[in-house]
């Protein structure tokens, strides 16, 4: 082969490389725009409630409340792929968090929402565990999603507050059910609800919500329903005020440290006893801890901000995980932290009571 031969391979073989190099770098940001039908959580953050939960008159406090987050996003290819070897991510198929020809919209509208009932249950059990006055008042039934292919999905839609059924008032769930078993599948009724603050009234025919009931050998009995998932909106009045900041968080998960914060606010006693603390669990107006998602991630978030105390709703029904993760992720991470399972308020205050005074170094 001549010199000139050998350049002009050269130069072809250069060519070559440019062009598969140019390629697989196009394929490879490619694949972050090819959508898979999963969600991919990863560790979110450990916010400080002194920012976040203002008590009028409120106590200070030495040490830190804080709530954890996880960061939840659309999955690709890369991200799918770095999930399934993580430790610290997790792939959460879309159907389980969107309903059939439900839209992200929607979900987030949802999620505000529980965070809002959060909210209020974190105000009720905190000021019931110190027994101080508090007023609920009921104000409707919120549409929180819609079954589709059902007349009322063209009326109504996620986020509007049901006050009325044909000129009925209606506050709560379990009496919306025991007007609609009087009733029939094809009858008309006039519901009025309030969709950004402008009130509508609009007929709408019940459909029968035991078509997707599964057969049986006995017919399954017609049930005339408007077709849509309820929530009960209320208004919790405490005797003293309490503010939320929380604009770009969602979901209930935040539900226990928000008692706890409102708690150490409304005494005088400093329950952190100079400690950070963090911790995850929903919770209901009676003081008890439910189980949430993401509890090893909420851990790794918790580590990255120097948490020394976690509390972490109790495992007590067999399928409950959220002890067992919180506590094999704070041993890969190397035990730095003190999890604490609990299973309501009271449990929460106990340990939080008999905690030794920090000691200033």
């Amino acid at each position: 082969m001549t010199n000139q031969n050998k350049r002009i391979h050269s130069i072809f073989r250069t060519i070559k490389v440019q062009w598969a190099i140019i390629i697989i770098s196009i394929l490879i940001y490619a694949s972050f725009y090819i959508p898979v039908p999963y969600y991919i959580t990863l560790p979110g953050s450990a916010m400080i409630l002194d920012n976040v939960v203002e008590v009028s008159e409120g106590f200070e406090d030495k040490g830190d409340f804080m709530l954890t987050t996880v960061s939840m996003i659309p999955g690709n290819i890369p991200y799918y792929l770095y999930a399934q070897f993580s430790n610290y991510a997790e792939i959460i198929p879309k159907e389980y968090l969107l309903t059939k020809d439900e839209d992200p919209e929607d979900y987030n509208k949802r999620q505000v929402k529980v965070m809002e009932q959060s909210q209020d249950n974190a105000i009720l059990a905190a000021f019931n565990q110190l027994s101080l006055p508090i007023e609920i008042k009921n104000k409707g039934i919120l549409v929180m999603g819609l079954s589709p292919g059902l007349p009322s999905e063209k009326i109504l839609e996620v986020g509007d507050l049901i006050t009325e059924v044909d000129d009925i008032p209606m506050k709560k769930i379990e009496n919306l059910l025991a007007y609609l078993e009087k009733k029939k599948v094809g009858e008309d009724v006039k519901v009025e609800f309030i969709r950004d603050n402008k009130t509508y009234s609009e007929e709408i025919t019940l459909a029968n919500l035991t078509l997707n009931v599964e057969a049986t050998e006995d017919e399954v009995p017609e049930k005339a329903g408007i077709g849509f998932y309820p929530f009960e909106d209320r208004e919790v009045i405490p005797s003293k005020e309490v503010t939320f900041h929380t604009k770009e968080i969602g979901g209930p998960s935040a539900g226990l440290m928000f008692t706890l914060e409102i708690i150490n606010q409304l005494t005088a006693e400093d329950l952190t006893k100079g400690y950070q603390i963090a911790g995850t669990g929903t919770i209901n107006p009676e003081g008890v801890v439910g189980q949430i998602g993401g509890a090893r991630l909420k851990v790794k978030a918790a580590y990255k901000k120097g948490v020394e105390i976690f509390f972490v709703p109790k495992d007590i029904e067999k399928d409950d995980t959220n002890q067992k993760n919180a506590e094999q992720a704070n041993r890969e991470l190397g035990n730095p932290m003190k999890i604490v399972p609990v299973s309501n308020v009271n449990e929460a205050m106990e340990f939080l009571k008999q905690l030794p005074i920090k000691k200033e170094l």
